[in-house]
């Protein structure tokens, strides 16, 4: 099984002088800011204006408050929602 580093000097062996320039200028920026990906934590606002425009996707008035934390009612038995998941595995 070839290995992804090998695979990926195939691949750079590949390229023209000029997009082997892009590439390397590409990991140069990549190892000055940090390998891992940083991404932003989402704000509630950021993620409604990301799902707006999304088709079967309602989303909620501007000022709606977020959803209030519920207490579970202790009852008898399995409660549905575990029953559920049971059943579909």
């Amino acid at each position: 099984m070839t290995s992804v580093r090998e695979l990926l000097v195939r691949e750079v062996e590949r390229l023209s002088e000029e997009d082997a320039r892009e590439v390397l200028d590409l990991l140069k920026r990549k190892q000055a800011t940090g390998i891992g990906l940083q991404m932003p934590k989402l704000t509630r606002e950021d993620l409604i204006e990301r799902l707006a425009g999304r088709p079967g996707i309602h989303v909620p008035d501007p000022g709606a408050p977020p959803f209030e934390k519920l207490e579970r009612i202790a009852t008898r038995g399995i409660p549905a929602s575990e029953l559920l998941i049971a059943d579909r595995r």
